[in-house]
């Protein structure tokens, strides 16, 4: 009777270890992901007071894990000086050269738009990944960067007006010491229209997209575009785009088609596609720890 109660007592434990480790790698994911965006997810122009809240919300969460800098600095633009602040985190228990996640912060100056898709889903996966690969390998390789000045400035999409943010940290910090850039950037749309793949220009990632895709096999829809089968010949202007300008091995993890939502008042909380999401965490975490 004595040898019954222990193995029920071991059985039990067993059980509650399996319930635990399942809770810490996916069930509760996608809950925090969705909590952490429904926060950061308002009109958060450049300058603007909600914009400054958000950035204190993710440096608040950030310097948990790594160790947050503000990266400070004063633009021209069209005869007109704009502020901005680029919020760095780095792993320092490590001397390896870094992976870099990066997803802009701000929103475009479209009142009411929320910017959920683009890019509130990106900072908050990655502030799940950064929390559970650390968690799980403490003195992982990793930095994380969201910049401000992505979206044009008045409106109006050019060189000299946006991408602020990821221009001024290529030419401000030491390139060196990373080794791999991954941008995401509207994360969350539809599953069948706003697929992830291998862009023309960017040859070089192929393998990294390959893996990608074999790993998204796994789940029940494929957000990823096998490179085998299909290259897309659209040319994309984003953050990755100064890392490219500077040689540096970087991919922009954005759809080929833009979400129907992007930069309308409808890129808000309840359009988000959360199985898109949750896929996409899942396939990435799994892609950085394999």
């Amino acid at each position: 009777m004595y040898s019954i109660i222990i193995l029920v007592v071991i059985i039990i434990i067993i059980i509650l270890f399996i319930i635990n480790n399942i809770n810490i790698d996916h069930f509760n994911n996608i809950d925090n992901i969705k909590m952490f965006t429904k926060q950061i997810s308002i009109y958060r122009p450049i300058e603007s007071s909600n914009l400054k809240t958000v950035k204190n919300i993710v440096k608040t969460e950030l310097s948990k894990y790594l160790d947050v800098m503000e990266h400070t600095f004063t633009k021209t633009i069209k005869n007109n000086k704009y502020n901005f602040s680029n919020l760095i985190g780095i792993n320092k228990k490590t001397t390896s050269s870094y992976v870099l996640l990066g997803a802009h912060i701000d929103s475009p100056q479209i009142d009411g738009c929320e910017s959920t898709i683009d890019a509130a889903t990106s900072i908050a996966i990655i502030m799940e990944l950064t929390k559970t690969i650390l968690q799980k390998t403490p003195d992982f390789p990793l930095m994380v960067v969201f910049f401000d000045g992505e979206e044009a400035i008045n409106g109006k999409w050019d060189n000299d007006n946006t991408l602020s943010g990821s221009r001024y940290f290529v030419d401000n910090f030491d390139m060196n010491i990373i080794d791999r850039v991954y941008i995401f950037d509207l994360i969350g749309g539809n599953l069948n229209d706003n697929m992830i793949g291998c862009f023309k220009d960017n040859m070089h990632t192929i393998n990294d997209i390959r893996k990608l895709y074999n790993i998204n096999l796994k789940y029940t829809h494929q957000i990823f575009i096998n490179p085998d089968e299909y290259i897309s010949n659209v040319i994309i202007k984003d953050d990755h785009t100064p890392f490219m300008e500077k040689n540096k091995y970087v991919i922009d993890l954005i759809p080929y088609k833009f979400p129907s939502t992007h930069h309308t008042t409808d890129d808000n909380y309840t359009n988000v596609n959360w199985d898109y999401v949750d896929i996409f965490y899942k396939v990435f975490y799994e892609f950085m720890n394999s």
